[in-house]
């Protein structure tokens, strides 16, 4: 019981280890006396490659493909590095277009349609990204990406469209050429942000909950973000009356509310007994709810012409063996629902696939530094 109304009580108590984590990191005045100017490592003999501990979105500051391609990026990287204080990479992307691809309709015989691209050719394009960012629309981001347009590195040259290897520099000159608007703009005037290409997508389009419930769940043993899979059945759901948001203020001498506390052991009670009976059960809590899931799944089943999801067995199973039991009414020709309950504690009526929440990319980029 004590360890379960930690649970709701931290919801109170991480918004002060929060507020002392920030005080940890001005307590030492003299880190901007000596050290006034951000340090970039510029070392020639490196190859300064993206890797995924970078952060999930970046600029794209320019491209190059052909003879030459590589040693420019290099050049670039250097500079950006040496004279912009940048932390710029270098990204490697092959590219063929020389087989065919599956097209819309079917030919006569019944066949999917087989396309080919108008020009069928294979190359490797290198790109230039800089910067780490844990927002899309971080101010930081936005300003960066400004600067960037408007930069002109030595390595790129006056005329960028004489022995370069830069994508699209010679349409970039011609532009300039025609439109004097174009002349506030430099050689990486096209920069544009995108997402750290070493970064899986699902990162980006998963349901991710944010810092403050990841840390509340963290000394939960089956903790659901620990769940391997995408899908999961929810077969029980608690609900408490308080939400704390760590955004806003809120009393810290104020008791934490029964009902959210009686909510986090329920949970925990019934994980335990499931674990114990061999089953994959998990608990999750977040500011006004826990809940307890069965199950790990890498997808739901397969999609209908309709819309719909003819759910995997494996799936139906679970929401079969926990979902209420149909009983007929005492003295009545109707029947109802009656919830299914293991120690004392009951299942939800009607057990839903739901997305596994994931660790927030922003958090797990930001707990590097």
């Amino acid at each position: 019981m004590n360890r379960l109304r930690k649970i709701g009580l931290g919801i109170a108590c991480l918004v002060c280890f929060a507020s002392v984590e920030f005080q940890a990191m001005a307590e030492n005045p003299f880190d901007y006396l000596f050290f006034p100017f951000e340090r970039v490592e510029a070392d020639p003999a490196k190859r300064y490659g993206v890797t995924d501990q970078q952060g999930p979105w970046m600029v794209l500051a320019t491209s190059f493909r052909g003879a030459g391609a590589e040693k420019q990026a290099h050049d670039l990287i250097l500079e950006l590095r040496r004279e912009f204080k940048l932390e710029a990479y270098m990204h490697r992307k092959s590219y063929d277009f020389s087989n065919k691809v599956e097209g819309r309709g079917i030919d006569k015989y019944g066949k999917p349609k087989q396309m080919v691209y108008n020009r069928s050719v294979q190359f490797d394009e290198i790109a230039v990204l800089v910067g780490n960012f844990e927002s899309l629309q971080s101010d930081d981001a936005q300003e960066l990406l400004q600067n960037i347009k408007t930069m002109h590195p030595k390595t790129l040259g006056q005329e960028p469209d004489a022995g370069t290897a830069q994508v699209y520099a010679g349409l970039r000159s011609l532009q300039r050429k025609l439109n004097l608007s174009a002349e506030k703009k430099g050689p990486m005037g096209r920069a544009f942000i995108i997402r750290n290409p070493l970064l899986p997508a699902d990162y980006f389009t998963q349901n991710s909950v944010d810092p403050f419930v990841e840390r509340l769940n963290s000394g939960v043993e089956y903790n659901l973000l620990k769940n391997p899979g995408k899908y999961t059945v929810q077969v029980a759901t608690f609900r408490g009356k308080v939400v704390y948001d760590i955004e806003k203020d809120y009393d810290a001498d104020a008791s934490v509310s029964d009902s959210l506390v009686k909510a986090a052991e329920n949970a925990h009670k019934l994980v335990t007994a499931l674990r114990k009976q061999g089953i994959q059960a998990y608990e999750y809590h977040d500011r006004h709810e826990s809940v307890v899931c069965v199950g790990s799944f890498d997808s739901l089943g397969m999609r209908q012409l309709d819309g719909k999801i003819n759910l995997a067995p494996r799936v139906a199973a679970v929401m079969k063996a926990y979902g209420a039991q149909r009983v007929r009414i005492p003295n009545s020709t109707q029947f109802g629902l009656r919830p299914r309950s293991l120690g004392g504690i009951q299942f939800d009526i009607q057990p839903r696939p739901v997305h596994v929440p994931k660790k927030s990319i922003g958090a797990s980029y930001l707990s590097r530094f």
